[in-house]
C-alpha cells in the first residue's frame, strides 16, 4: 500500500488539536514538553494546562501553568485532551492506554534532534521516499511497523503503535566474527549479542559518555574491547555534550577524541587478523549519518550486518535505506521497534544476502 493511502481518511493530529472541545493538557514538564508545546502553539493549537503525574507534582509551574494531577484537572474540567511530552516504554507504558476511558490521549512524535517531525506535512511532501523505503522491507512484521509508523506520525494516536512491535533482530544478524557496538550505553546491548552469538571473536564496545563507559567497562563479558571514544565521519577532536542517555550527544561541549569505523578498523587492523568485522550496531543520538558515513569502506568491503537507529532524526528512516543500499546493493532491509510511547528505539536491520 501507498504511504497516501495508509492516510487516506485519517485526520491530521495538528488539525484535530484545533478542532478539539476539551482543554488540551501537556503531560509532562521538561525538554520533551518544551519543544512539544512550542510545535503545537506555532501552528495555532491552544494548549490550556499542564498535567503530570502525582510523584511529579510538588506545587511546581511549567511555562506559567501550575502543574495539576490529572484527578484534578478532571475535577475542574471533565474529559481532557491530554498531550503526551515523555518517553515510557514496556508494560509501563500501558497505563496510557488506560486513561482513554475518560480522556483523549495523543503523543506528538518530535525527534529529539533536528528541526523536523515526520507530521503530516512531512509525509505529504516526502511520500514518494516513504514509499521506496517500504518496497525495500523483505517481511511482514518489517511491514506492519513501518505502517503503523506511518499512521500514528500522521495523527498522533497511540492506538496505531499499540500492537505493532517486535524487537526481535530479523535472522542474519548474529554472525559470530567481531561485533561493534557504536552507544553501547552502559553494555546492555553488548550483552544482549554474546548471550545470541556465543560464537563471536570480539565485540567492540564504544561509548563516549564518561558515567554510561565506566558501568559498560565493569561488564563481566569475555572478549569486550571497551572504547571510550566517539564514533563519526572524523578522526580527530571534536565537542561532545554529555548528559543522562539520550542527552548525550555530539556538538558544543567538551572535547573528546572522535574516529571513524574505516579509520579505527584500519588503524588496529582490525578485518585483516582472519577476524571479519561481522556486525555493527548503530545508536549514536543524532550523529548516525555520520558513523554510517565514517563506515563506508568497511560496509563496501566487509559487507557487515547493520542495526542502526532510525528515530533520532525525522528523515532518518528514508535517507538510511538509500545510503546503505548505494554503498551495498546486496542489502536486505527490516524494520525493528519496542514497544515504546512515543515511537522511540525504531531500528533498521541491513543484512547482507548471502
Amino acid at each position: 500500500m501507498s504511504t497516501l493511502g495508509l492516510v487516506s481518511g485519517l485526520e491530521p493530529l495538528v488539525g484535530s488539536l484545533r478542532r478539539e472541545n476539551r482543554p488540551i493538557m501537556l503531560y509532562g514538564m521538561g525538554n520533551g514538553a518544551e519543544k512539544i508545546y512550542a510545535y503545537l502553539t506555532a501552528r495555532g493549537v491552544k494548549i490550556s494546562g499542564v498535567v503530570a503525574s502525582e510523584g511529579f507534582l510538588r506545587g511546581q509551574s511549567f511555562l506559567g501553568f501550575p502543574v495539576l494531577g490529572i484527578p484534578e484537572a478532571a475535577a475542574r474540567f471533565g474529559s481532557l485532551c491530554l498531550v503526551v511530552c515523555f518517553g515510557t516504554e514496556g508494560e509501563r507504558s500501558r497505563f496510557l492506554y488506560d486513561l482513554r476511558g475518560r480522556h483523549r490521549v495523543v503523543s506528538p512524535n518530535l525527534p529529539v534532534f533536528g528541526g523536523g517531525a515526520m507530521d503530516a506535512e512531512y509525509i505529504a511532501a516526502e511520500h514518494e521516499r516513504l514509499d521506496r523505503t517500504r518496497a525495500l522491507l523483505c517481511d511482514d512484521i518489517s511491514r506492519r511497523i513501518f505502517d503503523s509508523l506511518v499512521a500514528y506520525n500522521y495523527t498522533g494516536d497511540i492506538d496505531f503503535i499499540k500492537d505493532s512491535h517486535c524487537f526481535t533482530p530479523p535472522d542474519g544478524f548474529f554472525r559470530g566474527g567481531v561485533h561493534i557496538d557504536i552507544g553501547a550505553y552502559d553494555g546492555d546491548t553488548a550483552l544482549e549479542y554474546a548471550r545470541k552469538s556465543a560464537d563471536y571473536d570480539e565485540i567492540i564496545a564504544f561509548e563516549p559518555d564518561k558515567a554510561a563507559f565506566s558501568r559498560l567497562a565493569k561488564r563481566p563479558l569475555p572478549r569486550l574491547r571497551c572504547e571510550n571514544l566517539l564514533v563519526g565521519n572524523v578522526n580527530g577532536v571534536v565537542g561532545f555534550a554529555s548528559g543522562r542517555g539520550r542527552a548525550s550527544h555530539m556538538g558544543a561541549g567538551e572535547g573528546i577524541q572522535c574516529v571513524t569505523v574505516d579509520g579505527f578498523c584500519g588503524y588496529n587492523r582490525i578485518g585483516d587478523k582472519g577476524l571479519p568485522v561481522n556486525s555493527i550496531k548503530i545508536d549514536a543520538e543524532g550523529a548516525d549519518e555520520a558513523v554510517l558515513e565514517g563506515a563506508a569502506n568497511t560496509l563496501f568491503c566487509r559487507r557487515p550486518a547493520v542495526c542502526v537507529a532510525v528515530y533520532h532524526r525525522a528523515e532518518d528512516i528514508v535517507r538510511f535505506p538509500a545510503m546503505l543500499s548505494a554503498i551495498n546493493y546486496k542489502y536486505k532491509f527490516y524494520i525493528r521497534r519496542k514497544e515504546y510511547v512515543p515511537a522511540w528505539d525504531v531500528f533498521l536491520y541491513a543484512i547482507p544476502e548471502e
